[in-house]
């Protein structure tokens, strides 16, 4: 069983990308992001770095001080699609199979 601060911080890390998502252009200032959280900004900074070390947030470049998301959850999502998709073909070929009047 997780301890509760093991806990605590991979809700703030699913906060987080609650509180990123719609703000890919812009970003949001660390004061911002910490205030969203309800926590101080140097651990609002480890669970962003920690983000940032797997991928999924980052420091916008030449915009240093501020943060979002990469489009590595986009990708996610559209791998779930593509999938999905594929799944809703199959069942539509045995339901055409099984739906079809004999001759």
């Amino acid at each position: 069983m997780a301890a509760p601060e093991q806990k605590q911080s991979a809700r703030r890390a699913i906060r987080l990308l609650w509180i990123l998502q719609g703000n890919t252009f812009d970003g949001l200032r660390l004061k911002q992001i910490a205030e969203q959280l309800d926590t101080t900004q140097s651990t609002a900074l480890r669970d962003l770095e920690m983000l940032a070390e797997e991928g999924v947030a980052e420091r916008i470049p030449g915009r240093e001080e501020f943060w979002r998301l990469t489009p590595k959850l986009i990708q996610l999502a559209r791998a779930h699609d593509v999938e999905m998709t594929r799944l809703r073909a199959r069942v539509d070929e045995i339901d055409q199979r099984y739906t079809r009047s004999p001759l």
